[in-house]
């Protein structure tokens, strides 16, 4: 396991009810995502990367749909359920929520369904954030594997706006996540065994 203090910073984006975000739609039941904001990116899959990717050192391409954004109500529930009763029963609430995006890589469609998707402003453009109760394949929970315990994925995308106004960027894929609740409140996020996905030339489509 590699433990990612990064990802305290991340989860304060997810929950903290009062950051500013972008306007936002109101939560739709899942549909298919005709007009929704699509980011475009190149996949670098890392060492050990699994049976879902398609090798160490390999690349993928990689589209990231938002379809609306966890409001600041949601992600306080969100929140009081990890904090107050966590992790697994803030993974049973995503199982139950609805679907507002998506993660798709080459070769694998719905990757990911996202459930949680949040944006702050950065010092140069902003941070989207989008969490979801990942995927377990059969060969994976007929295994028995240690990445069971890793039942989270994340993705992040760094975002500003380049000369022609377009959001472009980096960022990173999570595949298998644990969180954690420390003493004081405080968020740890492990990631199983490799390095997370990083995700190259990130722009919207």
């Amino acid at each position: 396991m590699k433990k990612l203090a990064l990802f305290v910073g991340v989860m304060l984006v997810l929950f903290l009810p009062l950051v500013l975000v972008p306007p936002q739609p109101q939560k739709v039941e899942a549909k298919a995502f005709d007009n929704s904001d699509v980011y475009s990116a190149l996949a670098y899959l890392p060492s050990g990367a699994g049976r879902r990717m398609v090798g160490a050192g390999a690349t993928a391409n990689l589209k990231v749909y938002i379809d609306s954004y966890t409001n600041d109500a949601e992600a306080k529930q969100f929140a009081t359920t990890l904090l107050e009763q966590g992790p697994d029963q803030l993974l049973k609430a995503l199982e139950k929520a609805n679907r507002i995006g998506k993660v798709e890589l080459d070769r694998h469609m719905g990757f990911f369904d996202l459930k949680l998707i949040r944006s702050r402003p950065t010092q140069d453009g902003r941070r989207i954030v989008g969490v979801c109760d990942r995927p377990i394949g059969f060969l994976e929970a007929y295994a028995g594997s240690q990445s069971m315990d890793n039942k989270f994925g994340i993705v992040i995308l760094d975002l500003k706006q380049n000369s022609k106004g377009k959001e472009e960027g980096a960022g990173q894929l999570i595949y298998a996540a644990k969180v954690k609740v420390l003493e004081g409140n405080k968020i740890e996020v492990e990631n199983y065994g490799v390095d997370p996905v990083k995700l190259m030339g990130v722009r919207k489509l």
